[in-house]
């Protein structure tokens, strides 16, 4: 009876899986059983592939985001800097010109000199102005200079787009590895499901229509398997496994981002063609001059004769060039589109930004339907010692469960392309990889002087263009004995919007002469503070009294007393402060600057060798620590060139601080 009962079920059993109504009387029981083991294996082979599935799902992280930065370094790292050593030195272009002419018939009227029969003529050109000059050296080192930063921001901007494509084919192909896992399983059940349909098509339990179904689900499966495979036979992912199930990342909204960054490159890269621009306009403008100095010989029928002469040309452009006028029109077109181009990257964010959101949320019903799908497996294994349980139910959950891991893999590699653009054109990886200006590239020193005489004879407009041409953030400004409050004003309002500091200059040696001397200073510190100045500079230089030999204990100890009220005058009042201190400045006076934290500007000028300079200064250097500043008085370089090399040695020298004196000897001096 037992036996009758158990070939009714497998008979159900068949009827159920097959989903069809036919006669099984030709099978006999033998075969059936047969039928029942191979369906248990296939069964078992599942089960096992699919605790696996839900092993590595489990043991994989799932809270933490994942770390691009880590995974791949070269989304943060760029092999292109400014930093550039210029090797082109300007000097003087003198060239030697010697010319001989030699008539083969005598000329006419010879006693006069006028014709001859043979002249030499050798001496020196020098190219002072124009074309070949040292100046027009200059210029075109600036225009180089300019067209290689340029190239370097092209180069940058392709590199990004490189690293960016290489993020997205290691995307791509860590999650087809895993889709080539999941689908070589998958293929692995689809086999045994197949053989299992052929044995049944062969008993006549499975037609020929339904074996045809099963072989064409196997196929299915082999030719995504084989073809993820060809795709990533010859790539390799930078990616671990760890993104697999690792949280997924929120974007930052639209309305958060700097807009403004995304366009940084290019306002730089259009600021240098400006740049150009400009100075191919004064280069065209440029006259031409030559001075010529020449050894003359002429020989005659009647008498030779030999002088020397001194001469000169000039060559005066006087219409501009049409390129140039085009290439104003280009520049201005590109800077209107400028704002239109970040309105573009805005409405393309939004974009990315939707599509990412959707792929998510279709990730999150997928995951809520594995889930579900986990528990249904498990629910439908819960008897699958009975005698009763069929694997049909487990088998057709198992399917939808390996469906289900191939579209959350497939959903989540298209999320991460969708995060790596939004990335990329949001400016999130690159955001602090703007190229900067190095010491072999540009100069360093970030303060300056403005004497009262430069400063009432220029516009306010251009002294900070001079000072953003020299990357100047701090400038010590005398206002002289009348100053001209409405010109200082917008000064000040001027250099804020180029984040440049003002601070008054003082340099009045008479608060010296006195021990009670800082009742005058302390005036001039009341003054400075209610015209709006964000600090003092202090210039006080009794080392020029004709007594300071003699008394330099009397000095130092009054420079000690301003400088110290000072500061605690500052310090109440929420201004900054700085001195300027000689080279042979008095230990002592070293020592109370540093102990109350003043900022010191040490005057490297005299007639030493800068390796002399740096000894000289080493002891108060070293009481100072990092409150000092060297500075450099201009009219000591031949050229700029000159400068740029001293502030290596410098640097080289543990001097990291620069300055300049002063903005009236830096006028046409940086090319």
């Amino acid at each position: 009876m037992r036996k009758s009962l158990q070939l009714l079920l497998l008979l159900n059993f068949f009827i159920f899986l097959n989903a069809q109504n036919k006669s099984t009387l030709s099978i006999n029981s033998n075969s059936l059983n047969v039928l029942a083991k191979d369906y248990r294996k296939i069964y078992a082979s599942t089960k096992e592939i699919i605790s696996n599935l839900l092993a590595d799902n489990k043991t994989s992280p799932t809270t933490d985001n994942f770390n691009f930065a880590a995974a791949n370094v070269s989304l943060n790292t760029t092999d292109f800097s400014f930093a550039h050593k210029s090797s082109e030195k300007n000097t003087l272009n003198i060239n030697w010109i010697s010319e001989v002419n030699y008539n083969f018939s005598p000329g006419f009227a010879d006693e006069d000199n006028i014709f001859y029969r043979a002249r030499i003529s050798s001496g020196l050109d020098w190219l002072a102005l124009g074309e070949g000059s040292s100046k027009n050296q200059r210029i075109q080192n600036s225009l180089n200079e300019n067209a290689r930063k340029i190239n370097i921001l092209e180069k940058s901007q392709y590199k990004k787009e490189i690293n960016y494509r290489e993020s997205l084919a290691g995307i791509k192909g860590i999650f087809d590895e895993r889709k080539i896992e999941i689908l070589s399983d998958y293929e692995r059940i689809l086999k045994l499901l197949n053989e299992f349909d052929m044995k049944q098509n062969k008993s006549g339990i499975a037609n020929d229509a339904e074996l045809a179904r099963s072989k064409y689900r196997l196929e299915k499966i082999s030719i995504e398997k084989k073809s993820l495979e060809d795709l990533i036979k010859n790539s390799k992912s930078t990616f671990n496994k760890e993104i697999l199930n690792a949280s997924i990342p929120d974007l930052t909204p639209v309305e958060n981002i700097d807009l403004s960054i995304l366009v940084k490159d290019k306002e730089l890269a259009l600021k240098m063609e400006k740049e150009m621009l400009s100075i191919r306009n004064k280069k065209d403008r440029q006259p031409d001059l030559r001075l010529k100095l020449r050894y003359n010989y002429y020989s005659a029928l009647s008498k030779d004769r030999n002088f020397a002469s001194l001469g000169a040309s000039l060559n005066l452009p006087l219409s501009r060039s049409k390129t140039n006028l085009d290439n104003e029109n280009d520049l201005k077109f590109k800077e209107n589109m400028l704002t239109d181009l970040q309105m573009i990257y805005r409405d393309k964010l939004n974009t990315i930004y939707r599509e990412y959101y959707l792929l998510k949320s279709e990730i999150d019903i997928l995951q809520s339907e594995s889930t579900y799908l986990e528990s249904d497996l498990k629910l439908k294994s819960t008897n699958e010692e009975s005698n009763t349980f069929s694997p049909a139910g487990y088998l057709i959950s198992a399917e939808s469960f390996l469906n289900n891991q191939l579209q959350i893999y497939d959903k989540k590699s298209h999320l991460y392309e969708k995060y790596l653009e939004y990335r990329m054109t949001s400016g999130a990886d690159y955001k602090n990889e703007q190229p900067q200006y190095g010491i072999d590239d540009d100069n360093v020193g970030h303060e300056t002087y403005i004497w009262s005489a430069l400063f009432n004879n220029y516009s306010n407009t251009y002294i900070i263009n001079l000072m953003n041409h020299w990357h100047i953030n701090r400038v010590f400004l005398s206002v002289g004995k009348v100053p001209d409050l409405v010109k200082i004003e917008n000064f000040k309002t001027e250099a804020a919007a180029n984040n440049i500091q003002v601070y008054r200059l003082i340099g009045e040696n008479s608060y010296a002469k006195t021990d009670d001397g800082f009742i005058d200073l302390q005036q001039a510190l009341i003054e400075a503070k209610n015209m709006g100045f964000a600090g003092v500079h202090l210039d006080i230089e009794p080392h020029t009294f004709d007594d300071y030999k003699e008394n330099i204990d009397l000095y130092s100890q009054r420079l000690i007393n301003l400088f110290t009220s000072s500061k605690i005058w500052c310090d109440q009042n929420n201004m900054g402060m700085g001195v300027s201190v000689p080279m042979h400045l008095p230990v002592n006076v070293a020592t109370a600057l540093n102990e109350n934290n003043v900022m010191s500007y040490i005057m490297a000028y005299d007639i030493l060798s800068l390796d002399k300079k740096i000894n000289k200064t080493a002891a108060i250097r070293s009481i100072l620590g990092t409150n000092y500043v060297w500075v450099f008085r201009i009219n000591d370089f031949q050229n700029f060139n000159d400068l740029l090399n001293a502030e290596t040695i410098v640097q080289s020298n543990g001097i990291s601080q620069i300055g300049y004196y002063d903005l009236s000897q830096m006028n046409n001096f940086k090319p």
